[in-house]
């Protein structure tokens, strides 16, 4: 596997070639949705390049990723990108934690940074390039495809690149697919804070091998929080909220980071650690997936088309999903000048539409509308009733029928003893 050797380019000799070069898909933005959509398209055998804003991978190494084992094999990710493996859940509430024990592995916490390094590298495997340090500014539509504009960080020095398609994978802001001044749909709003940490090794090894949420008004303010493990003595820490009508960014970024550093100081309990990163971004969801998906000669994947669980913000599993199909339709049109990416926009609200509204609903209940008591309930009433993999298949993979049922039996009975209640 082709290795970075530069800072800022993979297999391309100087700006002067990529200036002259047409591309047939240009994508903007090296996260996991970027990453897979590049990897894929050079796989099908088309001229690909990536574009990642930072020089390094390691300089946005933001994310959680946590997640089962069933990512890895869909896309045949190597475990070189494992940071941890995980076995037990954990919610702690204000009064009490409920644990469920998970006999055997259940899934891993995916490192960021070497995830998208490896998406990178398969890129250049197959033939593709990426091109570091470079910062998307405009594009400009014409009779052949677009000419993107690129503005090199390190030296405020800009570039012209013509490709055929363009992949806006710039996250929440969707930044190539919408003008600066062009309205978008309107957006549930979140944000976040994460603390990279080192630990004692007596502190790591409480942890090690669980993923502990925090619900409730103790740890968490309209949104959940979290402890993650990754290699030996490290953790990830962080809060999560979100914005019902608008966000206040300095506000909400102290407040989550207020709860992250309560939980290292108070639930830690940690006599030393050291931060090795502090991280925080923000999320931006269109509740019904009402999102563009395709404008001229620009393709949305990821988090552009709010493809990331709602009530938990995992997103890294349905970036790429949503990049895997918007690829399909990008190498039919490449292959023979015609593709259908309305149907794109189609097979993935049929596909994620009803999971994602129920998914939203039950965090909006949890997040916003529950009192302290209540979400104790709830999450007693689960701790007593399902299993460590019917909380999997809930959480990870939107399987409610056994949920339902029992959520249904629960609130049947309810009914009956009140009603016997007020008969005698």
């Amino acid at each position: 596997m082709k290795k970075l050797k530069t800072k800022e380019v993979y297999s391309l000799k100087g700006n002067r070639g990529m200036q002259e070069s047409m591309y047939d898909v240009v994508v903007i933005g090296g996260g996991p949705a970027g990453g897979q959509a590049s990897r894929s398209l050079a796989k099908k055998g088309h001229k690909v390049l990536l574009v990642e804003k930072h020089e390094s991978f390691a300089l946005n190494n933001f994310s959680s990723a946590g997640m089962t084992f069933e990512p890895l094999k869909e896309f045949d990710l190597p475990d070189s990108i494992v940071g941890a493996y995980w076995k037990d859940i954990i919610i702690q509430c204000t009064k009490k934690k409920y644990h469920w024990k998970g006999e055997t592995n259940k899934g891993v916490v995916v490192d960021f940074q070497k995830l998208r390094q490896f998406l990178a590298d398969e890129t250049v495997k197959h033939g593709g390039s990426v091109l570091m340090g470079y910062k998307y500014i405009k594009k400009e539509v014409t009779d052949n495809g677009l000419i993107i504009e690129l503005l090199k960080t390190a030296t405020s020095e800009t570039i012209k690149i013509k490709t055929k398609l363009a992949v806006d994978a710039t996250g929440p802001l969707r930044k190539v697919m919408y003008d600066t001044k062009e309205e978008q749909p309107q957006m549930v709003l979140g944000s976040g804070t994460e603390y990279l940490i080192e630990v004692e090794q007596e502190v790591y090894d409480r942890f090690k091998d669980k993923l502990l949420f925090f619900l409730g008004h103790k740890w968490s303010i309209k949104g959940y929080s979290w402890i993650f493990p990754m290699e030996n003595r490290i953790l990830k820490v962080g809060a999560g909220k979100t914005h019902i009508k608008s966000i206040d960014q300095e506000k909400t970024n102290q407040t989550t980071r207020s709860i992250t550093e309560k939980i290292i100081e108070e639930y830690l309990q940690t006599k030393e650690y050291r931060i090795i990163d502090k991280h925080g971004g923000i999320l931006r969801y269109n509740a019904g997936i009402k999102d563009r998906f395709y404008y001229d000669n620009v393709v949305a994947v990821g988090d552009a088309i709010s493809a990331i669980n709602p009530r938990g913000g995992e997103g890294i599993r349905y970036a790429m999903q949503s990049a895997e199909l918007a690829s399909n339709y990008m190498s039919e049109y490449l292959n023979t000048g015609n593709a259908n990416f309305a149907e794109y926009r189609k097979k993935w609200r049929q596909k994620k539409l009803l999971k994602w509204k129920l998914s939203e609903f039950s965090g909006r209940r949890m997040y916003s509308r529950y009192t302290d008591n209540q979400v104790e309930n709830r999450i007693q009433f689960f701790h007593k009733n399902f299993s460590i993999d019917d909380l999997i298949a809930s959480l990870f993979n939107f399987k409610y029928n056994k949920l339902f049922t029992r959520v249904f039996q629960y609130s049947f009975l309810k009914l009956s003893f009140l009603l016997k209640k007020e008969r005698f």
